[in-house]
């Protein structure tokens, strides 16, 4: 078996294990497949994920908090986008695995 190229240490895995804490919520990983194909307001991700705007708003806030989505305003809009492309990678690796 090849070494890894990334290994695990002391210094990452907290970041690791709040990566994988922020995934493990269904409605995040809803929200983010509504984003897979590019931006999108508040109210086109209600729209697709059939979630209360305040659900969604909270679930929002969490993602952006861990750098998984940005957030591009627009006056009173705000769009958003997956920023950490990574995200949809380690969702197709941990989906290929089952």
């Amino acid at each position: 078996m090849e070494n890894p190229k990334f290994i695990l240490d002391y210094s990452n895995i907290f970041k690791l294990s709040n990566k994988f804490k922020v995934l493990s919520e269904e409605s995040r990983l809803i929200i983010l497949k509504s984003l897979q194909d590019g931006e999108k307001s508040v109210t086109e991700i209600v729209e697709n994920t059939h979630f209360l705007q305040a659900n969604v708003s909270r679930q929002l806030k969490i993602l952006l908090e861990n750098r998984i989505v940005c957030k591009r305003s627009e006056g009173k809009r705000h769009y958003f986008s997956i920023c950490d492309k990574h995200i949809l990678k380690i969702c197709e690796i941990m989906c290929e695995t089952q």
